[in-house]
């Protein structure tokens, strides 16, 4: 799904480029349209020369970026049939490097605008013929079958329609269906991974849990582990995934012994790594994290920032509180002054807004680096909860959880947009099931400064009503184990083995933001909805939630409302509802931001409709 998205955004960023912008004659183009072209290619040729700049996604697509300026300024140029027939081959090489099936449907793309907008470039052939090829690669004969026939239908006499003519009536070979393991085995099927410059994760899926052998060995720098008692699937067998990015070089897996799979994390500028299970179904998930940022650095970036006042003791815990779960993580945020700077000068007639003041102590009584530094947040995740086949609590009458989130969600999505100006990504804006390891993974990869989770309630009581908020730690009620354990769709039992995990790889610093920004969206969702309703306030708790472990930003998953009480599913159902749980949800964000002194005096970014949906980076 995330491919298609991604390949239909861009065929439509292709058109929009020939479209949307004014076309100069032949003529007048040909000069610039040259120089754009040749500065395309050089940025191509420094690509290719450099085994540095190929590991990094980024310096690919800003080659892709410049051959699609010449299509967007010069449509009408004698260059354009070429950047094309580029684009298409930067996304087929990065496709196989980068191990993301969404840069094939790219290239594809690319490939049949071409040939579209330029039906007499003599390209054409070249550029058909690349989509016969990828779509012969992929194993699937309807493809391949679909691929030749558009060729021969424009290239019926084209110098490769023969060779078309006999692939298409090639036989598909049979496929071999895998034998199962022997008895006793426990069967690895697949990989995926979502790279980033501070944090990667590596998921494996298996058909049950197994024991684990690792060791982290130098000379080269890479962590082994053993899955024992595992065979693995043919179409893994002896796989290497190219990663590239800050952390790991690839990831190999292989069937090391008859009973024993080993998978190696090749280390690039690793400095720590976790590794845990989830279940429902099985998943191995190893999360490597780069080095910390050297004290001096820190240090110099506190120097500019305000200095936290006195305080005379700790601070009260919360009310009600008992201190409480996909082609980078978190980058560094921006230093106030240089926000500042990259706005416009006020008009001499307006006057200036108050300075902001000094950061106030977190709801411990103490000052966390972030608060220390005064940094804000430029990106939000909003993660609705559940989707396609797993619709979460449903209501007496029918009311399903993952309907009732996004549509809050999205709501809360176009209020942080206009009044924050922040960019937003969403985890899923459709009816999509995104795994809960992936969810985490987009915040990390797509360098979130907050992230929030959207959820909804459900007991067996049809009387149980009210608001509560949470934050990853281990839980400490019965009612936040009940809650932890439906989210994360396991048993109470196995949530036991959970807390251990969770007291290992919790930051205490996430913790001290993390509460605070539960508390925020716990008392602003209380306040907003009790304007016009009465709503019990259950407090901020802690939970070890899936969905949170592993996030290198503040986290919170917010429970809305329980949708097994029937009085306020009925309520659940209403517009007007919607947008005050969204409106009060902003407010939590509004409040959080607020402490961290961003939102006072100047909007978090200058950009506008920047949100989008967050599943199209990670490789698979």
């Amino acid at each position: 799904m995330r491919g298609r998205i991604h390949s239909a955004v861009a065929t439509a960023l292709l058109g929009l480029c020939l479209l949307a912008l004014p076309s100069a004659s032949p003529a007048a183009s040909g000069k610039p349209a040259r120089t754009l072209y040749g500065q395309a290619q050089a940025a191509e040729a420094r690509l290719h020369k450099s085994t540095k700049l190929q590991r990094e996604r980024a310096e690919w697509e800003k080659v892709v970026l410049a051959y699609r300026k010449v299509v967007a300024r010069y449509p009408r140029s004698g260059y354009c049939d070429n950047s094309l027939l580029a684009v298409g081959n930067l996304y087929r090489a990065m496709a196989g490097r980068f191990q993301s099936e969404h840069y094939r449907s790219d290239a594809v793309a690319a490939y049949r605008m071409l040939v579209k907008e330029y039906p007499s470039s003599s390209l054409g052939d070249d550029a058909l013929w690349a989509v016969v090829e990828i779509e012969r690669d992929s194993g699937e004969r309807p493809r391949l079958v679909r691929a030749g026939k558009s060729y021969l239908a424009t290239f019926p006499r084209g110098k490769r329609a023969s060779k078309v003519k006999t692939l298409m009536q090639q036989k598909a070979p049979a496929t071999r269906v895998p034998a199962p393991p022997p008895p006793g085995l426990a069967r690895v099927f697949d990989l995926r991974f979502w790279s980033g410059t501070s944090s990667t994760r590596v998921v494996l899926d298996l058909e049950a849990r197994v024991k684990l052998n690792s060791d982290r060995v130098g000379s080269p720098e890479r962590l082994w582990i053993d899955l024992l008692g595992t065979r693995l699937h043919p179409n893994l067998e002896r796989r290497v995934f190219p990663v590239g990015d800050g952390l790991l070089e690839r990831v190999r897996i292989a069937q090391n012994r008859p009973d024993r799979v080993r998978v190696v994390l090749d280390f690039k500028g690793a400095w720590e790594h976790s590794v845990f299970y989830l279940d429902s179904p099985p998943r191995l998930v190893i999360d490597v994290k780069g080095r910390p940022k050297p004290p001096a650095t820190l240090a110099d970036a506190a120097a500019g920032a305000p200095a936290p006042p006195a305080v005379p003791g700790p601070a009260a815990s919360p009310p009600q509180s008992a201190a409480r779960g996909g082609s980078a993580p978190a980058e560094a945020p921006t230093p106030p002054g240089a926000v500042a700077a990259a706005l416009p000068p006020p008009s001499p007639s307006m006057p200036l807004p108050p300075p902001p003041a000094p950061p106030t102590a977190n709801r411990a009584g103490s000052y966390s680096l972030a608060r220390q530094l005064g940094l804000g947040a430029r990106r939000i995740v909003i993660d609705p909860g559940h989707g396609g086949h797993d619709p979460g609590t449903i209501g007496r009458k029918g009311l399903q959880e993952k309907d009732l989130v996004l549509d809050v969600a999205l709501r809360l999505q176009r209020l942080v947009h206009k009044e924050l100006g922040a960019e937003v990504v969403m985890t899923r804006s459709t009816d999509v099931f995104v795994p809960l390891e992936e969810r985490t993974a987009i915040a990390n990869t797509k360098r979130a400064d907050l992230f929030l989770s959207i959820h909804a309630n459900g007991v067996k009581s049809s009387k149980a009503r009210g608001i509560e908020t949470y934050f990853l730690s281990f839980a400490r009620s019965r009612h936040a184990e009940s809650v932890a354990a439906r989210e994360n769709a396991i048993s109470e039992g196995t949530l036991k083995d959970l807390q251990n995990l969770v007291k290992a790889i919790t930051l205490n610093s996430k913790i001290d933001e993390s509460r605070d920004f539960a508390t925020s969206v716990q008392e602003a969702m209380v306040k907003g909805v009790r304007r016009t309703h009465n709503v019990q306030d259950r407090g901020v708790h802690t939970a070890p939630f899936y969905v949170l472990i592993g996030a290198e930003m503040p986290a919170v998953l917010a429970e809305l409302a329980f949708v097994s009480n029937p009085e306020t599913e009925r309520r659940l159902r209403t517009s007007a509802y919607r947008d005050l749980l969204a409106e009060s949800l902003f407010g939590g964000v509004k409040s959080y931001l607020e402490s961290l002194n961003r939102t006072q005096t100047r909007k978090l970014t200058s950009s506008r409709d920047r949100s989008r949906v967050g599943g199209g980076s990670g490789s698979r």
